[in-house]
């Protein structure tokens, strides 16, 4: 029996990166671009980027068929662009925040004390540098990346029926 393909997977808990009480959010959404030719295929991918990633670990997920879609959909293109337009302004958004607390330049960092400062750093390097986190909200599994380069978009054009974006729900 292959766990991947059930409608659900519980995974242990254990995140070490999480922001859980910062965000006290209940369920996590997360838009994930995976390469198969089909939805039942690229669930799998899913299920398993999440069973063997260390850094996130959700109790359960969720994949949402009904909001998922193939490159070939006429709507990709679209809800692609947006989800990466999503992780930019959570990008902007915790930058944001973090000039509020005071961090304006690379000067600032040297006296900052371990905390929610330092914390919310973090957080900003690992969108940027492209590790998924519970702030994600786009993620490209085949680039390991929050964008698409554009020679993995010229693949997608080439065989759209061969990448899909999967909408999928999570719980801490």
């Amino acid at each position: 029996m292959v766990q991947s393909l059930r409608e659900e997977v519980h995974v242990p808990l254990g995140d070490i990166l999480s922001r859980e009480k910062d965000l006290q959010k209940p369920l996590y959404r997360h838009t994930i671009l995976v390469k198969g030719t089909d939805f039942q295929t690229c669930k799998a991918r899913v299920l398993d980027f999440f069973q063997q990633y260390q850094l996130v670990r959700y109790s359960h997920i969720t994949v949402l068929e009904n909001e998922s879609l193939p490159a070939s959909d006429p709507g990709f293109g679209d809800r692609l662009h947006q989800a990466i337009l999503e992780n930019r302004k959570i990008l902007h958004e915790l930058i944001e925040e973090l000039q509020r607390e005071g961090i304006r330049t690379l000067n600032n960092l040297e006296d900052t004390p371990q905390g929610y400062k330092t914390k919310m750093l973090h957080v900003i390097t690992h969108l940027v540098d492209g590790f998924f986190g519970i702030d994600t909200y786009f993620y490209n599994i085949e680039e390991d990346s929050h964008g698409v380069t554009d020679e993995f978009r010229g693949k997608m054009v080439a065989a759209p029926f061969h990448y899909w974006l999967m909408r999928l729900e999570a719980k801490i």
